[in-house]
């Protein structure tokens, strides 16, 4: 009807036929909004057997999709949980003997305003995204997620413990993608040998689509998720009707080789030596149920750097792991909670412990490594990893690290629907020694642990806890060290237990029971820890925290729907207190943490933290020496990120503290932003910048060994650290695609006020020390340089060409203590550097 033809009818019966139109139309869409709510409790999808399989073209126009029964009740779940979606998404499900089809209509009446940005494999960006999650156990906690943008970009992970991704999995399926006036379609095609699921006549799936829309920041799902329960799998619907599929053939196999050329520091500068290599990564099912992943001669070039970082405190550091083969299926190996560190994979193939030069092997090759893995109906799981690594020699000949094998064996029962569990983890590290590292190195290690949850209260709470046997045994000098190392001290005078050079093993038991409120808006976790001082679980793990006794709490409060002001907040309080065995008060800290997103979907968070509060001491300031008192420590943190639509996002953070009565304080800031100069191209830079001063950095103890005439002495630390750290992205195609990492770090510092411990536990800071040396230990600066190029191109599915270059510099002997800027980073690219260029050609088989 036209405008002029609308006002020419507007009289009194004309009015009132619109009326009556306006209720009818109210009316009707009541009743549709009515059956929209009630659609959202339909969890039931069915597939349809395909006579003849669909072309996997990203459209509809295959004659199995003209039959197949829509699964249409989506519902929103971000910004808003249960909301009405904005626009309508409709998926459709088809199988024959060895696929799962799935197509999903994403509609939208502005397809040109759809984000499509190009990507390697598994890089989330700034793009519309439909995804299928898929529980082929239907044990509500393990499955997979598939998704792809409208570009074909496609990302998946595997799932575990219901709610915990890893998006290290990588799957061999088949996806395409097409726009069109209508909005945009995504046709799956996936391989039954990729799920894992037990003989049946007939399948019943998990099953859930998800859809992402960028332009609006809204998030839709068929069935209806819930984010306010805190668990993913077990909230999917199902996905009906699959027959006759038996149980597919599962092998795979993927040979490599690799022809390398690496920096020899023994030669000339520049000087080079070149390797081939190749290797086997082998997946082969055992029935329905097991699963060997096995590797000969793993290669793992094509990683990331860790980060340049200099480390003066008594602990190790931390670093993720990055390598497919242990990042693959970790998830069944973590327990939760404080039993994470039982298991940290970066000790197989680490640097060589008693590696002297730089003329030495960097790390130790694994020589060959098995995964199996196992899932049965019952909720019975197990996984066993072992690993053997190489006997290595340094450029002396001598050994730096000794032939070693390292085991895990894992063992869960899930029972409730996943809503209990219990389980077990044995690690055990054994070392073939020689005369060279007998003294310095334990022969072997074992923990076992033992843990579990349970749910309850309609899954609304959760109590869990675990408790682990830990021993390590070797020569007397090497455990007269293990006592002496910075995770344990036993040397330190006012320590729980008693330094014995004659031990030939030590260990040690950990507990630990929590409550937590897993739903809601509101949630709540206590949480007990006791580690006696003997545990030593750094032969296969990574727990730096034992003679210890802790408590924590913490209360969350989140936002479940936008208001007028945020689309979304979180906001949390802590406290936690931690003891020695012996009852000492070790550390106590109360934090406060708010964060948000706002309406134009900006975000900011802000943290402030008080530490050491009520009269505190560090058992390990002193590295070995007496437990020194600490004065309050105060934090404030400020953070700040940009829309992540637009071609330009920016990111900003600002920090600052101080400590030790205003002696010690700190400050620093980071900014960066991520620019997208077209759907090919990306680049990130990110500075960060600290200056921090610290009154008690601990600098050498001197005297003889375990006697009353030891100095433990400190000094004040002036220190700047600089670090930049550059990616860039360039993608032609899904499948082919280059990335740069490079990071520039640079840190100096100046020395002054060197003392030693006076009376360790007195009141006043200033009567904790008096003067050692009128002098000053000598300052440093430390310039370092991690660089990756990886150009990747997965040629056909799973098998892939990568063309790698590293390039590593470091330079400390130039300008101590005296910070400049761009004069340290022109020294540092003045510095020698180690180039390492690797070419690996995999291919992958499904015999």
């Amino acid at each position: 009807m036209s405008a002029s033809l609308s006002r020419r009818t507007a009289g009194p019966s004309a009015r009132s036929t619109v009326a009556l139109l306006a209720l009818l139309t109210a009316a009707s869409t009541s009743r549709l909004t009515a059956q929209a709510l009630d659609s959202a409790h339909v969890t039931v999808g069915h597939a349809i057997r395909a006579t003849r399989a669909p072309e996997i073209d990203g459209r509809e126009n295959d004659a199995v999709w003209r039959t197949a029964t829509p699964m249409i009740a989506f519902r929103q779940f971000e910004p808003g949980e249960n909301g009405e979606p904005t626009f309508r998404t409709e998926a459709r499900a088809a199988y024959d003997d060895r696929y799962l089809y799935v197509i999903v209509r994403a509609f939208d009446p502005h397809p040109d305003s759809l984000a499509s940005l190009l990507s390697r494999r598994d890089v989330k960006t700034a793009s519309d995204q439909l995804k299928i999650l898929i529980d082929a156990y239907h044990d509500g906690r393990t499955g997979i997620e598939l998704a792809v943008n409208p570009a074909g970009v496609k990302r998946d992970y595997s799932i575990y413990g219901d709610i915990t991704e890893d998006v290290t999995w990588d799957g061999v399926w088949d996806v395409a993608t097409s726009i069109d006036s209508l909005g945009w379609v995504a046709e799956y095609r996936v391989p039954f040998s990729q799920l894992r699921f037990t003989a049946k006549d007939v399948h019943t799936f998990g099953f859930g689509v998800w859809r992402d829309i960028t332009r609006l920041n809204e998030r839709t799902g068929w069935p209806l998720y819930r984010p306010s329960r805190r668990t993913l799998i077990s909230q999917l619907g199902t996905l009906e009707g699959i027959a006759g599929i038996g149980t597919p053939r599962r092998l795979e196999l993927l040979p490599y080789t690799v022809t390398k050329s690496v920096p020899n520091p023994a030669s000339a500068p520049g000087g080079s030596r070149g390797a081939v290599a190749g290797g086997l990564d082998l997946k082969a099912g055992i029935g329905s149920r097991v699963t060997i992943d096995a590797t000969v001669n793993p290669d793992f070039g094509q990683v990331e750097a860790d980060p340049a970082v200099l480390n003066l405190s008594a602990f190790e550091i931390r670093f993720d792991e990055r390598r497919p083969f242990f990042q693959e299926g970790a998830g069944l190996y973590r327990c939760g909670g404080s039993c994470e560190g039982i298991f940290y994979t970066r000790r197989i193939g680490r640097t060589p412990q008693m590696r002297r030069s730089n003329a030495d092997a960097l790390f130790t090759n694994i020589t060959a490594a098995a995964k199996i893995t196992g899932r049965f109906d019952n909720g019975l799981a197990f996984g066993l990893v072992n690993a053997s690594t190489e006997h290595v020699r340094g450029a002396d000949g001598t050994t730096i690290e000794p032939q070693t094998n390292y085991l895990v064996l894992r063992g869960l029962r899930e029972m409730r629907g996943g809503r209990s569990q219990l389980g077990m983890e044995l690690t055990d590290v054994r070392r073939r020694s020689d005369d060279a590292t007998d003294p310095f190195l334990r022969r072997a290690a074992t923990t076992l642990l033992l843990q579990g949850y349970h749910r309850f209260a309609r899954d609304r709470w959760e109590v869990m806890g675990y408790t682990g046997l830990n021993q390590v045994s070797g020569s007397a000098r090497s455990i007269a060290l293990t006592q002496r190392n910075s995770v344990h001290f036993y040397q330190r005078p006012d320590h729980e237990e008693t330094y014995d050079s004659t031990r030939t093993a030590m260990g040690g038991v950990v507990v630990s029971a929590g409550i937590k409120q897993v739903g809601g808006r509101v949630r709540y976790e206590s949480v007990l820890r006791y580690a006696s001082a003997g545990v030593e679980m750094n032969d296969l793990g990574f727990v730096n925290l034992v003679n210890d006794v802790s408590f924590r709490q913490s209360l969350d409060l989140r936002q479940l729907r936008p208001n007028g002001v945020l689309r979304s907040s979180f906001s949390t309080m802590s406290a936690e207190t931690h003891w020695t065995t012996g009852g000492l008060l070790a550390a106590q800290t109360l934090s406060v943490h708010t964060s948000g997103s706002l309406l134009n979907n900006w975000g900011g968070a802000i943290t402030a933290s008080l530490g050491d509060v009520g009269g505190t001491h560090c058992v390990s300031c002193a590295r070995g020496g007496p437990a020194l008192r600490q004065s309050m420590k105060n934090n404030l943190r400020f953070d700040l990120v940009g829309d992540p639509r637009p071609v330009v996002v920016p990111r900003a953070a600002y920090r600052i503290g101080t400590s030790d009565e205003g002696r010690s304080w700190y400050r620093g800031a980071d900014a960066g932003a991520e620019w997208r100069f077209a759907s090919r191209f990306s680049t990130s830079m990110a500075l960060n910048y600290d200056q921090v001063t610290n009154d008690q950095q601990w600098i050498g103890n001197y005297g003889a060994f375990l006697s009353d005439t030891t100095h433990f002495t400190f000094a004040r630390l002036y220190q700047h650290i600089l670090g930049i750290t550059m990616r860039a992205n360039w993608t032609a195609t899904p499948t082919l695609s280059f990335q740069l990492y490079a990071q520039p770090f640079v840190t100096t510092g100046q020395y002054s006020n060197w003392r030693e411990l006076n009376d360790a536990r007195a009141d006043e800071y200033a009567d904790r020390f008096a003067t050692f040396r009128t002098s000053a230990p000598a300052n440093f600066n430390v310039k370092q340089f991690n660089s990756n190029a990886v150009l990747r191109w997965e040629y056909r599915p799973a098998s892939a060409v990568f063309l790698v270059w590293q390039q590593g510099r470091a330079q400390d002997a130039r300008n101590p203590g005296v910070f400049v800027p761009g004069r340290d980073v022109r020294d540092l690219f003045g510095a020698r550097p180690l180039n390492t260029l690797l070419l690996k050609v995999s291919y992958w088989f499904n015999p």
